[in-house]
């Protein structure tokens, strides 16, 4: 990769925690994509087929608790859609790049069954980028973190 990076990632059911996204990008990168972003609804938009999804298998991962896992389910075509919004273009998901930003951070997830779906699929994606990464993985109730070493 070119780069040593370690990354946590922790899902608590119980506890409450806010992100500081701002410091954990440089501010430059941050104001970029704000440009970008500006005039931009996110919401507005539609479902593309895109070939090159999806970014990892459910059955692959190593992070997906099987009733997340539509194993035996026979069509696959839903899991090649991305979402497009109207007026801008969404960057391409970099699980490395993302470890290099994030790195000595800490994301924590907050909730319930959705919150930990959304924090298997981003540790999903990241193990499918940097797939030969050194990771920690600790599940304990109500706790479960992963740490990815790069």
């Amino acid at each position: 990769m070119g780069f040593n990076s370690q990354i946590s990632f922790y899902f608590f059911f119980f506890f409450i925690a806010s992100l500081d996204f701002i410091q954990a990008t440089n501010a430059s990168a941050y104001n970029e994509s704000r440009l970008l972003m500006k005039g931009c609804n996110l919401f507005q938009g539609k479902w593309v087929f895109d070939p090159s999804y999806p970014f990892y298998l459910p059955s692959k991962c190593p992070f997906v608790d099987p009733e997340f896992d539509c194993h035996g389910r026979p069509d696959k075509q839903y899991l090649k859609y991305a979402w497009k919004p109207d007026a801008c273009s969404l960057p391409r998901f970099n699980g490395a790049s993302f470890l290099g930003k994030w790195r000595g951070k800490k994301i924590m997830f907050v909730g319930d069954s959705l919150s930990l779906n959304m924090w298997e699929s981003l540790v999903c994606m990241i193990h499918a980028s940097v797939p030969k990464s050194k990771t920690t993985y600790v599940r304990r109730d109500p706790l479960s973190f992963v740490h990815f070493e790069v």
